[in-house]
């Protein structure tokens, strides 16, 4: 399957099919529209993510140096495999 491209500035949703496969059909993400930031490649061009505007919790995965070092790790990433662009 070949890797969703996506542009700084498109308005992204999770697909139905990954909400469906979640259980999250009727939960907020269900519902969330994130504006893409950036779009990041993985290893050998396989998958990518989109980097959007929605602000991660702060639940320890990164230290303040690792933030300070790459701020934007303070942004939620979502892989593109699981996005569409809105209509």
């Amino acid at each position: 399957m070949a890797v969703k491209v996506f542009n700084v500035g498109d308005k992204v949703r999770l697909t139905g099919q990954f909400l469906r496969d979640t259980g999250q059909i009727a939960g907020e993400d269900g519902q969330s529209v994130w504006t893409v930031q950036a779009y990041i490649v993985g290893k050998g061009d396989r998958y990518a993510f989109v980097l959007t505007n929605e602000f991660r919790p702060d639940d320890g995965m990164y230290t303040a140096e690792e933030i300070a070092a790459d701020p934007t790790l303070r942004y939620r990433r979502i892989n593109a495999a699981n996005l569409e662009r809105c209509r």
